[in-house]
């Protein structure tokens, strides 16, 4: 395959035309990986991020906070990071910002609150911890694509 990748890139060279840069590069690349394979670079996971006990230890405090989220300082200062940190590490465990997960969360609370109860969409407005029922409904909303109501009955 490295034979290959570098016959190719110097018959580009040799004969070059307007694609041939592209060409190169793109062999050039293949090389690069084969490299890596060969050597065994590149097969490790990914380092850094929250160690699973962390991370187990973070998401249950936002699972058990309801209408009142923890705030970044209070999830940096629960493992013993600063914010920064905590902020960087929680994103490459999860994908997500901690405002992001948070908000999720939120939402799927609400959704299974709607499906599994009988509590108004302002009852449960406030158990998610919206500041009012109108701007649960436009986030509620913007997340399914229809009302509490509408989600309620559908």
């Amino acid at each position: 395959m490295i034979e290959a990748s570098l016959q190719k890139i110097g018959a580009e060279l040799k004969s070059p035309d307007p694609i041939s840069v592209i060409m190169v590069e793109s062999q050039a690349a293949q090389l690069f990986v084969q490299l890596l394979r060969l050597n065994g670079l590149g097969l490790e996971p990914a380092k850094g991020g929250l160690s699973s006990f962390d991370l187990k230890r973070v998401i249950a405090i936002i699972e058990s906070r309801g209408a009142h989220p923890p705030s970044l300082d209070e999830l940096a200062g629960e493992i013993g990071l600063s914010r920064r940190h905590f902020f960087r590490a929680f994103k490459q465990s999860t994908g997500k910002t901690p405002y992001t997960y948070v908000a999720e969360h939120r939402m799927q609370r609400a959704a299974d609150l709607l499906r599994a109860t009988e509590l108004s969409a302002t009852e449960i407005a406030l158990e998610c911890g919206f500041a009012s029922s109108s701007h649960f409904t436009v986030a509620f909303k913007r997340t399914f694509g229809a009302s509490p109501s509408e989600f309620r009955r559908g």
